[in-house]
């Protein structure tokens, strides 16, 4: 046990160490904002979403962007009334594109084929996403456009589901939060780890100057964090955190097996991995390993080692330092169910990563 304990002592340092990198990220002065009024495209990829479609398209009319503006959607291959959904809605607002999918992906995963679609049939500056299950604040364009700075190419923003009902969705939405966090944080140190496609935006210049999608159309997933980690990789452009308000999207699955379909997928994302951002990945990954390795011999013992008992107590007090620090005040009481979120993210990490990183997930339906 004795040389479990050190090397368990050195990988909690190296966690907190990370943690409190994003800490201090996440308390760094905000970006300042302009007032310019650049054309914006806002792009909508869905597939089968005609029940939730017609609130974000609602959501979406009601911007109070000034600038040039417009919507595409891209239905994505769906089998349900998707497309009717954006016919009927374009018929009434001129502001609306409708594109059908080519039966034909161009790349790998369905939702970068549909995406590409979309931005090429669109005529901004600014090319704006979020997810057809949300429904975006009516200053959301606005806000985000006001981040794009002179330097500017990448603007991440927050997402987080509502309403919150139940107790796995509420481990889900502490998640949520910290996912905010990983990107908040790092991205203003430097170094983007992570980001949402329910909430983003970057400059068709950048788009077009990296060559769209196709260095990672081989990849699953990943039209966001992909995306943005080649963009970090180019260089050249500054990227930014908009905390100045959330994207609400549906309630998360309730089946357990989606649930965990959509973890595995997120998960994967850490195996792809580069530079910094790999480091961190490994180091958490050891962590959580030699904890679970040294909670497992303590069962099996019943011996109880009281430092490795603090070591797990001190990983919640810095979590719960930096999600204090990044969730909203409406949602802060959330973190009454970081105990529980601890205990699973043990077996989360040390899985979830490992059959993520072999592929074994389907991408939705």
């Amino acid at each position: 046990m004795d040389l479990l304990l050190w090397v368990l002592l050195l990988n909690g340092g190296i966690y907190f160490a990370g943690v409190l990198w994003l800490w201090k990220g996440l308390g760094l002065p905000r970006p300042e904002t302009v007032e310019a009024l650049p054309s914006v495209s806002v792009i909508v990829a869905g597939r089968d979403e005609q029940e939730a479609l017609p609130g974000c398209l609602q959501a979406l009319q009601l911007q109070d962007y000034q600038g040039p503006f417009e919507v595409v959607v891209v239905d994505d291959r769906s089998r349900d009334g998707t497309w009717r959904v954006i016919l009927e809605k374009a018929a009434v607002w001129s502001d609306l594109k409708g594109i059908r999918a080519h039966t034909e992906l161009r790349f790998k995963c369905p939702k970068k084929s549909a995406l590409a679609q979309g931005i090429e049939a669109s005529s901004g500056d600014i090319l704006l996403f979020t997810d057809a299950d949300c429904q975006p604040p009516v200053a959301w364009v606005t806000s985000m456009v006001a981040h794009f700075a002179p330097g500017v190419g990448f603007v991440a923003g927050y997402a987080r589901p509502d309403p919150v009902m139940g107790f796995v969705a509420k481990l889900l939405a502490v998640d949520n939060i910290a996912v905010g966090a990983l990107g908040a944080g790092s991205i203003a140190m430097g170094s983007p780890f992570s980001c949402t496609g329910r909430n983003l935006g970057y400059r068709r210049e950048v788009y077009d100057s990296v060559g769209g999608f196709s260095r990672i159309g081989h990849l699953i997933g990943g039209d966001d964090v992909y995306f943005m980690r080649l963009v970090a990789s180019v260089g050249g452009w500054q990227m930014v955190f908009n905390r100045a308000l959330a994207v609400l999207s549906a309630p998360p699955a309730t089946k357990m097996g989606d649930i965990v379909q959509q973890k595995i997928r997120h998960a994967a994302k850490g195996g792809h991995y580069q530079g910094g951002a790999l480091y961190l990945a490994i180091g958490v990954y050891s962590f959580h390993f030699f904890i679970a390795w040294a909670l497992l011999q303590m069962i099996w013992t019943g011996e109880w080692e009281i430092a490795v008992m603090a070591l797990w107590s001190m990983r919640w007090v810095v979590d719960l330092m930096l999600l204090w620090r990044m969730a909203m005040k409406t949602e802060r009481w959330l973190l009454r169910y970081l105990l529980a979120v601890e205990v699973v993210y043990i077996p989360y990490v040390l899985i979830f990563t490992v059959l993520g990183r072999l592929g074994w997930f389907r991408w939705k339906s």
